[in-house]
């Protein structure tokens, strides 16, 4: 099963996305998970499942 994470900085308007292998969802809505070039930290706001 995979899953795509979008993650929103929480300091700029920068947005990722990642797309994750797994039989369970990798990470919950509000977790920090990296830190972005301005100082903020990129924090889960929608995880979709693919396949």
């Amino acid at each position: 099963m995979d899953w795509i994470i979008v993650a929103k900085c929480d300091e700029c308007t920068e947005e990722k996305t990642y797309e994750v292998s797994g039989n369970t969802i990798p990470y919950s809505i509000g977790d920090a998970i990296e830190h972005c070039i301005c100082g903020g930290q990129f924090i889960v706001d929608e995880i979709l499942e693919i396949g």
